[in-house]
């Protein structure tokens, strides 16, 4: 908020990159703020703003472009911060697992200060690897050894707690492989081939020999429970919360499809500040939950078929970008990111929120900013 404040202030000096992108996600934000005005005095205010944030959280974009100036010390914040996310990572990780006085520490709204999902995790996890295995972070051979194990270690601690979080760092790790699949030679494919073993050998080990309590999903650590969060992604058999949370998603995401079709909601939506969990069928234990566990669907569900429409639109004008790697190498990976983002978001409540937003948000306001940089080079 005190960004957007200081734009307004400034706004004859703002440089404001007008791509289709951006002037998709000002239509975005407008439609979201008419849509808010129309539910004035027929919903709590509170949910009005919650709701009305899935989009208004895009103008983070414009909180980038302010900050222009100094657009290089920004990048190199960032990505200081993902040098050490993996150590920090694992530490908090550590922190929550056996020590209780962090289990419960508490600061406000009485939730636990070191409480985090692990599909967030995985998103940073995959930015903070490919910006080590590509260079963009420069680390010395022996802490590379020291970060793959971290990050090794955290990926099997992610795929036993949260499937969309597996999906995501895979997802990104494979379009990496595709996208840059001219710098692996075969001998470095070769190289590489030698060396997974003595990595995975000992982060296996101190995986399979790490004892935690089970979360309040009922997961822990173990191969049982990679192998039950693998196959309950494509098996129609099985028991327990993982299959139940599946169906029950599945069941509320058929709902929204279903409603979206008649005229009225097809056409305008339900809008901002209904509740989407008391709208359906579908039985919810936490009435705060006000949305499925998808972005693209929330979409659908408040502001009917056309935007969604241009929603997906939207999306794919950024994925076509990724059939080869372009002049810069950063804004490659910052499309690889976006991809692993949306991966997450259709499987979670995260660019709903400031902790999935901002970043989301801010690496694409880095992406346009750095490509009409680029583009301008070229010229």
């Amino acid at each position: 908020m005190v960004g957007l404040v200081l734009i307004v202030l400034d706004l004859r000096n703002v440089v404001i990159i007008w791509n289709k992108q951006v002037k998709m996600m000002l239509v975005f934000v407008g439609l979201t703020a008419v849509s808010a005005l129309l539910g004035l005095g027929r919903y709590p205010l509170k949910a009005i703003l919650q709701d009305a944030s899935m989009f208004v959280y895009g103008l983070f974009i414009l909180v980038v472009f302010f900050l222009e100036g100094g657009f290089e010390a920004l990048k190199q914040m960032l990505f200081t911060i993902y040098r050490w996310y993996p150590l920090v990572a694992l530490l908090v990780f550590l922190l929550v697992s056996f020590v209780p006085f962090f289990q419960q520490l508490t600061v406000f709204g009485g939730i636990p200060l070191l409480l985090y999902k692990y599909g967030d995790m995985a998103v940073h996890l995959l930015i903070a690897t490919l910006l080590m295995v590509t260079g963009v972070i420069p680390l010395s051979r022996n802490w590379k050894w020291v970060n793959a194990c971290i990050i090794a270690f955290l990926f099997l601690v992610i795929a036993s707690y949260n499937r969309a979080g597996m999906l995501a760092y895979l997802t990104g790790m494979v379009a990496f492989l595709l996208v840059f699949r001219k710098r692996f030679t075969t001998f470095t494919l070769l190289s590489y081939g030698a060396v997974l073993p003595l990595l995975i050998a000992p982060v296996l080990f101190i995986y399979l020999n790490t004892r935690v309590q089970e979360n309040f999903q009922g997961r822990s650590l173990g191969a049982a429970q990679l192998q039950q969060n693998i196959t309950s992604i494509f098996s129609e058999e099985g028991e327990g919360s993982l299959v139940d949370n599946r169906v029950w998603r599945l069941a509320w995401w058929y709902s929204i499809v279903s409603e979206a079709t008649k005229p009225r909601n097809a056409l305008l939506g339900r809008g901002i500040g209904e509740n989407l969990a008391l709208t359906s069928d579908i039985r919810v234990e936490d009435e705060n939950l006000r949305s499925p566990h998808n972005f693209h669907l929330n979409v659908l569900a408040r502001f009917g078929v056309i935007v969604f429409g241009c929603w997906i639109v939207w999306i794919w004008q950024h994925l076509r970008q990724l059939k080869d790697q372009g002049p810069n190498e950063l804004n490659t990976l910052i499309l690889i990111f976006f991809l692993a983002f949306i991966v997450n978001a259709s499987f979670d409540v995260y660019l709903e929120g400031p902790m999935g937003a901002l970043p989301f948000w801010s690496w694409l306001g880095i992406l346009y900013l750095n490509d009409a940089k680029t583009v301008h080079a070229v010229r």
